[in-house]
């Protein structure tokens, strides 16, 4: 990794197009011709020249009687390379944008339970629209190593709270999404026009937490008002607590994006009698899948479908139009 990393810093002290005069240079073996070729002055060659000399600290052409110039043994052992490397080159910039229908592999992704009970079964209908033969990979959701698995490789792409940021890392904002009070049709309180903050806090509170924490988003407010809750149940999952609270009177103050699974079918919202910072969501993805097309399209659609995580009307239309 440390030699990558060295020679791409080289990389960037490089004219690709002084390696493009060095290859007609060492074709024509004549400073004059190259010019030519190129159609460039011949003091432009020169310099050219005196360039490529200092970057690749070799002579490359030395004079040759009577009047010509010949290849050093480091300019002819480098002429076939240079001239492979800069076709390739040249074949990626004029390649064309990837033929989505013939793509083939997988994408691996990590993204917590109501984000993707949520985006799941838009994103796979437009993939395989899109894109039939990639297949969608969904990884379990650790808390707070998902960043890690995605520097290790291990998955492609990130749906997180966390704003990250790394020179190999790639991160964008999917947007804010504010909270509601979760809970079922049949609760006391669905029937109130308005739920008030002594209402609210009547009843025991179900919090979601990957590590057991009782303690949650809304504890922080409230403690600011000199108010505290009652956390009865602790769920690992917003799917399980969304179950708990079909069956009791817990309340959940949860990201609205909860009430867009099917397992919120039975259950009613109400504003959140405080003010609470709304959530932010972000996609994260490694610069190594930069020119991964695969990647790069279901990057593009979870960022048309975000706005499903809030209601708002999706996006897909526009994108697959």
């Amino acid at each position: 990794m440390l030699w990558y990393a060295i020679h791409v810093v080289k990389l960037r002290s490089i004219d690709l197009n002084l390696l493009v005069i060095v290859d007609a240079l060492l074709d024509e073996a004549h400073v004059g011709r190259a010019a030519e070729r190129l159609g460039l002055s011949q003091p432009a060659a020169s310099n050219a020249l005196a360039r490529a000399r200092a970057l690749f600290d070799d002579p490359l052409l030395v004079r040759a009687p009577p009047n010509g110039m010949r290849r050093t043994p480091r300019a002819d052992a480098m002429r076939e390379p240079l001239r492979a490397a800069l076709a390739e080159l040249a074949g990626i910039v004029a390649a064309g944008p990837p033929d989505l229908a013939e793509l083939r592999g997988a994408v691996r992704l990590v993204v917590s339970d109501v984000p993707a009970a949520a985006l799941s079964g838009i994103l796979t209908a437009e993939l395989a629209k899109r894109a039939p033969g990639i297949d969608l990979i969904f990884h379990p959701w650790h808390a707070g190593d998902e960043v890690m698995r995605l520097e290790r490789g291990e998955v492609d792409l990130v749906v997180t709270v966390a704003s990250v940021a790394g020179v190999s890392l790639r991160t964008e904002p999917l947007g804010l999404y504010p909270y509601t009070v979760v809970m079922r049709r049949e609760h006391p309180l669905a029937a109130a026009a308005k739920l008030d903050l002594d209402g609210w806090l009547a009843f025991p509170h179900v919090v979601v937490s990957g590590r057991g924490d009782k303690a949650g988003s809304v504890d922080a407010p409230l403690a600011r008002i000199g108010r505290q809750r009652r956390v009865a149940t602790v769920a690992p999952t917003f799917l399980v607590a969304l179950e708990l609270l079909r069956e009791t009177d817990l309340l959940g103050a949860f990201p609205a994006g909860v009430m867009v699974s099917a397992a919120a079918q039975h259950l009613t919202q109400r504003p959140v009698p405080i003010t609470l910072e709304p959530v932010s969501l972000y996609l994260v993805r490694h610069g190594r899948t930069d020119m991964d097309p695969a990647v790069m399209l279901v990057s593009e659609l979870i960022r048309a479908i975000a706005p499903e995580l809030h209601g708002s009307q999706s996006q897909v239309a526009r994108v697959t139009a």
